[in-house]
């Protein structure tokens, strides 16, 4: 019987980062020359010490008459989230994603430029980072039990501020992030205000018992086996989505071992895009 996963949960830290170009369709642009059944799950950010998000306030007008505030209205906001997400560690690779530049130079000296005419233009970007956190809910069925907490920004744009070198100091690299609406989550389906509440949002908190795990593929009109990046802590924690699709298990799909294998009624066509989340451990 699977466990009911509490509500309430303390997270401390950030144990990874990950981040992806974002694709026409909202979720991730897989890079041409991936094998059809290999997983893409975009480029792993090292070191990374904090993922900060802002939330802009509501506005409120206060409507006022007779020498006195009769009511206040709240209104959304005219500024979308930002954040910030810092790293210990120089990524030039995911420097030049995030600017839509390249890297170059020798094969002994790798290259990447700041401050280019390609400023302003950078690509939009799925990101998302996880810290671990515990059940925190005294009388839960999981209660002090090792959880992980997931902050995904669905449409995404980052600009890149170089670390500094100082004495005695260990340089950060700060990538400043805005965090746009996006009316599909990060499997391609569309929010819906019957579903989810809502029909648009910037940024998803997933609370997992295992860590989270986003892997992107593309089918081929081929290929029925298609390798995740991990291995899942059950079969019964994997979801499975082509072309933003939700598909059911043993009846499109079974998974095996780390290997999601379509049946031959289900085959993804040439060209989509299978999405598939799960926990790993």
């Amino acid at each position: 019987m699977p466990i009911t996963q509490n509500e309430v949960s303390t997270g401390i830290g950030l144990r990874n980062a990950r981040v992806a170009l974002r694709d026409t369709d909202g979720v991730i642009k897989i890079p041409s020359g991936t094998p059809f059944n290999e997983a893409y799950p975009g480029l792993l950010i090292s070191g990374v010490l904090g993922l900060s998000i802002s939330l802009p306030e509501a506005q409120r007008i206060t409507a006022r008459g007779d020498d006195r505030a009769y009511y206040t209205f709240s209104l959304p906001p005219t500024e979308v989230p930002t954040g910030q997400l810092r790293s210990s560690k120089t990524n030039i690779d995911v420097v030049a994603l995030l600017t839509g530049t390249k890297t170059f130079g020798s094969s002994t000296t790798k290259k990447i430029a700041f401050a280019t005419d390609e400023q302003g233009d950078e690509p939009e970007i799925v990101l998302w980072g996880m810290q671990r956190g515990i059940d925190s809910q005294p009388g839960s069925t999981t209660f002090g039990q090792k959880v992980w907490r997931t902050y995904i920004l669905l449409n995404a744009l980052a600009t890149v501020q170089p670390s500094s070198m100082e004495d005695a100091t260990v340089g950060e690299f700060v990538y400043s992030l805005v965090a746009n609406d996006a009316t599909v989550d990060e499997n391609g389906h569309t929010f819906t205000a019957g579903d989810e509440g809502f029909t648009a949002a910037s940024i998803i908190l997933v609370v997992s018992l295992g860590k989270y795990m986003l892997d992107a593929f593309e089918g081929d009109g081929t290929h029925r086996t298609f390798n995740l990046s991990q291995t899942p802590r059950t079969a019964a924690i994997i979801t499975v989505y082509v072309d933003g699709v939700l598909q059911v298990v043993t009846t499109a799909y079974t998974v095996t071992a780390g290997v999601v294998t379509f049946e031959v009624a289900s085959l993804p066509a040439n060209d989509a895009k299978i999405m598939v989340e799960y926990e790993y451990d």
